[in-house]
């Protein structure tokens, strides 16, 4: 839960440091997730991550990006890319990820997190994003818009949550 006002300016966008994962920063990441994993809607994982999870998964390099929405050490959401595949012909590919505190959504942090990401796109070389979203995520999908992400195609009945088939939107945006 978020305990002050904000402005977007107040927010600094700082990368997670991958390299040696903050135990506190991964709690936080862990404890944004699991938000999603316990109401649905945004992901198809049905266990919660501890926060040594998100710090085995930083420090053995996956996501290649990861970047944390910092309000005075309260983390409000992050944002990740990672390679879309490993093979040599995606290798300007990459896919994204943004989740937020829900006391943040509608407040800025997720087009600061955007923003983030798409420069670290761009700066890397890659060319070509793809978003994965559950089709029902209507503010999602809307956010991606936003963003230039554009529909490319529907996963129809790719996931199986809650006894009930879901599909999952491919949204891309490529890069100048």
């Amino acid at each position: 839960m978020i305990n002050k006002s904000y402005s977007p300016a107040d927010i600094v966008i700082r990368p997670a440091n991958i390299d040696r994962p903050d135990e506190a920063d991964a709690a936080q990441i862990a404890r944004i997730y699991n938000h999603y994993v316990v109401t649905g809607g945004a992901t198809f994982d049905n266990v919660q991550w501890p926060s040594s999870r998100v710090t085995a998964l930083m420090e053995i390099g996956l996501p290649d990006a990861f970047y944390l929405a910092d309000l005075d050490n309260q983390i409000l959401g992050w944002a990740s890319a990672r390679r879309f595949s490993d093979r040599h012909g995606y290798l300007h590919a990459c896919e994204t990820a943004i989740y937020l505190d829900p006391d943040a959504i509608g407040r800025s942090v997720a087009d600061l997190l955007q923003q983030q990401i798409e420069f670290h796109c761009r700066e890397h070389g890659f060319h070509h994003a793809v978003a994965k979203i559950i089709a029902s995520n209507q503010r999602s999908l809307a956010f991606h818009y936003r963003h230039g992400y554009e529909l490319v195609g529907v996963q129809k009945e790719i996931g199986f949550v809650d006894n009930q088939w879901v599909d999952v939107a491919i949204l891309q945006r490529i890069f100048d």
